[in-house]
């Protein structure tokens, strides 16, 4: 798979998962009690933990930019 379609999907899951993580929580919070509230809850975690796992894949992928952003000297 090239660079660019990798860093497409990696860009993709983040950006679900940025708008899953917020949406179950208030889910979350809404059913407070209930037995489907541990289904949110345990659903929020893996959120969490796939939009973890893509931000460590997004910096390896876009490391070059990060690098020139944050170290360029020209600046």
């Amino acid at each position: 798979m090239k660079t660019s379609n990798k860093r497409f999907i990696v860009s993709l899951i983040l950006l679900v998962t940025l708008i899953m993580m917020p949406v179950s929580a208030v889910i979350v919070h809404i059913t407070h009690g209930t037995a489907i509230s541990h289904t949110w809850l345990h659903l929020h975690v893996v959120f969490a933990v796939i939009f973890i796992g893509a931000g460590g894949f997004h910096v390896v992928y876009n490391w070059r930019t990060l690098k020139n952003y944050l170290f360029d000297k020209k600046r």
